[in-house]
Formats: structure tokens, sequence, C-alpha cells
């Protein structure tokens, strides 16, 4: 036998070796299962084990009767709070919707696509007709019985869609069928009989159904006891209000100079004649003061005593809290945010976004349930007609998260993969993947607009022409207080900060005029906040507005605080590396007049970025909190009004000469800072440095405390208790409070002066 042959012989017995163990295997398994499984359903339902032949009707739950049903319906039109829950869900849950008729491998049908538009048009004659306020219907009967039906009518020719009927899912019924064992949906008749609904035209979908209940469960069912105890108590304070809230007369009269005054002519006559005589005296004095009017005085003998009870002179219970939990109670049972029923309850961002996104998810299941049904729906539509196809509905989507920080994040996470692709550790196509989801189209380009990173050019351009006609005729004055800094380049960089100043001035009287004008288009803030702001003037708090005006506030003046920021943040971007190059080029031409200064520095360009995006959050933060603050003292005063509100805004600070200016200086002098610190940093020859303090009338204390402080060159300075690599600095997380207006500089130790540094060091 050659090798060969003998190779495939030994092939031949491995394979048949492996196919008996294979069989072997499945044999076994299948006496096992056989062995083990049972067929049939071996459990049964609670309403199946009443009796072994049981065949009624599934009774439904007290809970979900019908008269519980109604219950709900009328709770809910005429609760104030239930009423207003179903008045924010019915508009969130319809936003709009798509609808689409899909070929079985799921690519669009045009054919179908028109069958569909021509019924969503006329389906639901009974409420107006279209869909859309069918939807209405349905998604009110899923929140409100926990269920949502609807019937398909068809013509007698079974070949045409007549309309679909929203149905009410209390009136429907399960029953066991004797010969399927399965269960059929059944309406009760007027002669107490039930019919049996035919399944392919009558969908009923539960929402949150229990185990072994097919009917669902209602979100709001709840509502019922807090309400009833909602009642229940308010009566109770309407019968405390009428006992307590009014002022009585307290009238006693003195038993004692009763029995002295009585005659002696009638104390003869015995105990009857006393009693009569008692009787008679007080009955008239009863009589007397029911008989007062309104502006009588009193008038009346020492033996009557006359007080005032109730009212204002007594202390009355405190309703507060008991309101405070039924109102809780309210907001849950109704599946509400407390703000969207008018109670302003403090959370957190954070809490308010999940509290949002389960609220959201609230609203989508009931939008499934109103989904299936009415897929199932025009699916039969479409099969009516000839048509083999599906539908597909699919609702507006609601926002849970916030777009701007959406793209925040998702910018954020791109520059650390651009980062992980620089520093090798992944490759360009694994960065594209993780991206976008496929491999990279090219190789990584290189900016090639220094300072700007991730900007176009079109933001460049409109970044640098927003500079004004005053900017341009003022480019030779030089701002005094800058002046005075202790650099061979001052007189430069107070130039530069008057520039700016003007354009941040140009800046400041566009945002005022927009916020008067939005301030016309606003009118007058809604009752509920100018009550809420009245009561709180009232309080020891009446110097912070209520949540509910600076809601008012943001959405209808400040409603674009995120567009102002990045304007802030592309003139300061400007100003920032005008001045940061020009001193970091002065600074560099100093110690090594043959280098020329890296405008493209890395590190460089983190700092004028991180330091303008902070900046312009801080001013427009502190601008959006002037404008409420202004916009809360006109409440204070008195009656709001336009006129007053405008004429406040026409006068604050926040939009003056005196702001711009005191921004300019900070931020250009805090740049030039950082431009020197570059330029100290490129030449490569500076090992230390020594914070002196401008010795001014107005220098902070902990500034002059600082006088004199050495410390290595890449090491930061401590002052007032923060760090600051140079003047101005907040890299670190400084605060305004330490940097604004700060005129401080440093000076340089340089290599071969490691003996000096060392002594300073150590001193």
């Amino acid at each position: 036998m050659k090798g060969g042959e003998s190779m495939d012989l030994l092939d031949r017995y491995r394979s048949w070796q492996s196919k008996r163990q294979d069989r072997k295997y499945i044999t076994g398994l299948r006496e096992s299962i056989a062995t083990r499984l049972e067929s049939g359903k071996q459990t049964h339902e609670k309403w199946e084990r009443q009796f072994a032949w049981y065949d009624g009707i599934i009774q439904r739950d007290h809970l979900k009767s019908r008269d519980v049903m109604e219950s709900l319906k009328l709770i809910r039109d005429i609760n104030p709070d239930a009423s207003m829950a179903i008045w924010n869900f019915l508009r969130l849950a319809n936003q709009g919707h798509e609808l689409e008729c899909l070929k079985p491998s799921g690519s669009p049908y045009k054919q179908g696509q028109g069958i569909l538009d021509d019924l969503a048009k006329r389906v639901g004659h009974l409420y107006g007709g279209g869909a859309d306020q069918l939807i209405n219907v349905l998604n009110l009967t899923g929140y409100t019985q926990g269920a949502i039906a609807l019937e398909v009518e068809l013509n007698e020719g079974l070949n045409e869609v007549v309309d679909f009927h929203a149905v009410d899912p209390s009136t429907l019924d399960f029953r066991r069928n004797k010969e399927s064992g399965e269960l059929d949906l059944v309406q009760k008749q007027s002669d107490g009989t039930y019919k049996v609904l035919n399944r392919e035209q009558v969908f009923y979908y539960p929402i949150d159904p229990d185990i072994g209940d097919p009917h669902g469960r209602s979100p709001i069912l709840p509502v019922l006891q807090i309400i009833f105890f909602q009642v229940e108590v308010l009566r109770d304070l309407k019968a405390v209000a009428h006992h307590q809230g009014h002022a009585r007369f307290d009238i006693s009269v003195s038993e004692e100079a009763i029995m002295k005054n009585i005659p002696q002519e009638v104390t003869s006559q015995g105990p009857e004649a006393v009693k009569k005589f008692v009787f008679d005296y007080i009955g008239k004095i009863e009589e007397g003061f029911k008989n007062l009017k309104p502006d009588d005085n009193f008038f009346h003998q020492d033996s009557v005593t006359v007080d005032v009870k109730g009212g204002t002179q007594e202390k009355s219970m405190d309703v507060t809290r008991i309101i405070d939990v039924i109102n809780q109670q309210v907001v849950t049972a109704l599946k509400q945010l407390p703000i969207l029923l008018g109670r302003n309850e403090g959370s957190t961002e954070t809490h308010g976004t999940v509290q949002w996104q389960i609220y959201v998810a609230g609203i989508e299941s009931v939008q499934r349930a109103t989904k299936r049904v009415m897929e199932k729906a025009y699916n039969l539509s479409l099969r009516v007609n000839g048509v083999n196809a599906r539908s597909r509905l699919t609702f507006n989507k609601l926002r849970t998260t916030d777009r701007q920080k959406e793209a925040t994040a998702a910018l954020t996470e791109t520059n650390m993969l651009i980062k992980q692709v620089q520093q090798g550790w992944i490759d360009n196509d694994e960065a594209a993947i993780s991206a976008v989801g496929h491999e990279a189209k090219g190789e990584p380009q290189t900016p090639t607009i220094p300072f700007r990173g991730n900007r176009n050019t079109r933001v460049q351009k409109q970044a640098r022409s927003i500079k004004t006609k005053a900017s341009r005729a003022d480019s030779d004055e030089e701002d005094e207080f800058v002046k005075e800094l202790e650099t061979e380049w001052a007189d430069d960089i107070a130039r530069i900060t008057t520039q700016a100043k003007n354009d941040f001035q140009s800046l400041l009287q566009q945002q005022k005029e927009i916020y008067q004008e939005r301030i016309k288009e606003a009118e007058t803030p809604p009752t509920r906040v100018l009550l809420s702001a009245s009561t709180r003037m009232n309080t020891d708090r009446a110097d912070e507005p209520t949540t509910d005006f600076e809601d008012w506030v943001k959405v209808n003046i400040l409603r674009d605080s995120e567009e102002q920021m990045e304007l802030w943040d592309d003139k300061g971007r400007d100003w920032l590396e005008q001045a940061a190059i020009l001193a970091g080029e002065a600074s560099l031409a100093e110690i090594d007049p043959g280098k020329e200064f890296d405008r493209t520095d890395e590190q460089l360009l983190e700092w004028l970025s991180d330091r303008s995006r902070r900046d312009a959050e801080l001013i427009q933060g502190t601008t959006d909190r002037y404008v409420i603050m202004t916009l809360w003292d006109v409440v204070a005063d008195g009656k709001y009004s336009i006129d007053k509100a405008i004429e406040a805004l026409e006068e604050e600070y926040a939009f003056g000469e005196s702001r711009s200016e005191t921004i300019a200086r900070t931020e250009i002098i805090s740049a030039a800072r950082a431009g020197q610190f570059q330029g100290d940093y490129q030449s490569g020859m500076v090992i230390g440095k020594t914070w002196h303090s401008a010795h001014q009338p107005n220098t902070r204390d902990a500034h002059a405390a600082a006088d004199g402080q050495t410390v290595r060159f890449e090491e930061t300075f401590i002052v007032d208790g923060e760090e600051l690599m140079f003047p101005g600095d907040t890299s670190h997380g400084a605060s305004a409070d330490n940097t604004i207006q700060c005129r401080c500089f440093y000076t340089r130790i340089l290599e071969e002066e490691e003996d000096e540094l060392e002594e300073m060091l150590s001193e």
C-alpha cells in the first residue's frame, strides 16, 4: 500500500468515527429529551383553577372594572392636576409621526404608500377625520385605562376599509374557547349574551399586564385614592376655615351678678319663679346681641362680658405640610414631573435629566401600544387591497438629551482619538472605525490655520471682520491702566486693550438691544409667575428670584445664551492671540534675538483655547445673572411693566463701558503674560521666576504678600492659596477675584544663575 493511499484510509476512518460519535450524541440527546419533557401546558392561570371545566369570562379585578374606569375619566376631566397631566401627556405623546409602506424585503413600496396615505386622511371619522386625531384618542385611552382597542370596519365586499374605530377597552372581555383552548375577545350585548369578536379586525393591546391578566393596568389608577383623600382634606379645611377663619363674639354672663340682682318679689315666689327670671334675663341678652347691626355700639350691664375669639387672634393649624404630601402623591400617581404640574421642586441638572428620561420612557410605552394596533389596522388595509406589504408607523422622537452637550461630548471623544493616534496607541483606521464606523478615507490632515484648532476659515474671517469702526479709529489710543505695566511692550498692549474694549462694548450694546426687544415680544410675565414673585417678596428671601421667574426670563429673554457665549469666545480668542503673540515675540527677542517665536506651539494654543472658552462662559453667565436680577428688581419695586424693564437694562452696569473696560484689561493683560511665559519657555534659557506686585494703592493684599516669591520656572506660584503659573493665569483654577485687572508681573532667572535661584528658593 502506498503512502498516499494509507493516508486516505486513515482520513476516512477518522471521518467515520467522528460521524459515529455525533450520531451517538444526538440519539442520546433525543432520548434524554423524550424522558424529561412533556407536551402541552402544565400550569394554570388563577381564573382556570376555579373549576376544572371553567370556560366563562375572565373576571376583571374590581379596580379594573368599568365603573372604576368611568371614575378615572371623570377625575381626569374635572380635577385640575389630572386634567393638566392629560394635557401634557397628549401634547408630548403626539408630536407627529411618519407612516411608511414597506415591501417584504424592507424597501419602500410606492403603490402601497399611496393607499396608506389616503387611508390616514379619512380614518377616525367620528373625531373629525385623520390618523393624527385618532392617535390622540388611542393615547388618551391607553394613559387612562391601561389598554388600547381598535376595530377596522370593512365594506360588504371585504375589499375596502370603511373606517378605523377606537373601542373602549372596558367594554371588552376575554373568554376561554372550549374547542381551541384559546382566549376569545368578546363584548357583552344588550341581551346579556357575549359576541365573539374577530381578532383579525378588532385589536386589543394591554399596557403593563399582570401575570394571568390580559386586561392591562391603568398608569394613573392610584390617582383615585389620593384624589378622594384630597377631597376629604379640602372639605375638612373648609370647615376649619369656617370656624377658625372668622372672628366670633364670646359672650359670658356673670351668674353671681344675676343672683344678686333678682328682685325680692321674684325670690319670694319660689325656685320656679327664680328659674324663669334667669332664663328670661339671659334670653333678652342673647336676643339683643343677635339683633346687633354691623355699626352698632355695645351697651350692656356689668353682668355681661364681651370678648372676640377665632380669626387672626387665634392660632390655627398649619396645613401646608399636609398639602405638600398630597401634592407629591398626586404627581406620583399621575406619572408626571413636578414642574409639569406647576410644582417647583429643587433638583440638580443630572437628576432633572434622569427624571425627564424616565418620563419620556413612560410616554413611549403608551406610544408603542398605539403603534402596534395602528400598524395591525394598516396591514389589514393593505391585505384587503391585495398589496403584499407591511406598514411602519414611527412617532417623532422626544429628545432626552441636550444637543449642545452631545456635540461637545462627541468633539471631546474625537479629540481623544486624535491624540491616541498621535501617541501611536492606535492607527488611523481604528480611530475612524470608532468615530464614524468605517475605515479612514485618507491620511490625517494637519491644521493649516494657526490658533484655530477645529474652526473653519469662514468663522475665522467672521470673527476678524467684526472689529468696529470705532476700534480702528481709536487704534492709537492707549489704556492708561495697562500702560503702567512694568514691561517694554506695555504701550503696544495698552493700544490692543483699548481696541478690545471698544469691540467688547459693541457686543454688550448689541446684546442689550436684543434683550430689550425680547422684553417687548415677551410682554408681561404670566400671572402665576407674578403671584409666586409676590409671595416671595413677603419672605426673608425677597432678594432671591423664584424658579418660575428665572425660567421665564431664560426662556423668553436669554434663550440663546449658548450662541452669545460662542460670540464671546470668537471675539476673545482674536484679542488674546494678538496680545499673546506680541508679548511672546518681544519676550523671546529679549533673550534670544535670533530665534523666531513659534505661534503654533501646542501649549500656547491650548492655553488660549481654554482661557477663551472659560472666560466666555464666565462673562455670559455673569450677563445672564445681571439680566435676571435687574428684571427681578423691577418686579420687587412694584407693578412690572415693559417700559420699566427696558429702562432698567438701559442703566445696567452689565452693558456699560466700565464692564467692557474691565473685561478688556483682564483678558489682554493675562494673554500678554501667557505670551511672555511662552516666549521664555521657547527660549529654553529660563530656569526660575520671581513674582512682583504692582505696588499700587489698589493692589490686593495677597498679591502684595506674594511679592518676591520665587519658584522654578515650570512650577506655579501660590497666591492667596491658589496656583498660578504667572500673574493672571487661570489654567490651574485660579478665581476671578485673584486675576481680574491684575498688573503684577514676574522676572526671569536664567541659566548660569542656578546658585542665585537655589539661594532664593532656600530663603
